[in-house]
């Protein structure tokens, strides 16, 4: 379990990031789990043409275009970035592609709202 861990922080270049980075990093990645969450949990519960529930979504939405604004400064900060490793843009491409697909599930999912 130990040498996964390290596997994994190696792989996030953890000791070389500064404060800065990390936090950005973990802003991001806080915020993409949590419109990842609340999008699974309306795909496995639809209500379409509810206004109140579409509206909220919607404001879920624009948090995804903040992470994207946060993952583009930590890209833009990271280490990883700088030495051209590979998986630098993981989260900055993870969230745009996010930010594309909840938009299309709000539209679905509350059609008629």
């Amino acid at each position: 379990m130990k040498a996964l861990a390290s596997t994994f922080a190696d792989w996030l270049a953890w000791g070389r990031r500064g404060r800065a980075n990390r936090v950005l990093f973990v802003l991001s990645v806080g915020l993409a789990a949590f419109v990842t969450l609340a999008f699974a949990w309306a795909t496995i519960r639809p209500d379409p043409g509810n206004f109140a529930r579409y509206f909220a979504f919607y404001w879920v939405w624009g948090l995804c275009a903040i992470g994207v604004l946060l993952a583009m400064a930590e890209y833009k900060t990271s280490p990883l970035r700088k030495g051209r490793e590979r998986g630098h843009l993981f989260i900055l491409l993870y969230i745009g592609a996010l930010l594309i697909v909840t938009r299309a599930l709000n539209a679905v999912l509350y059609y008629g709202a």
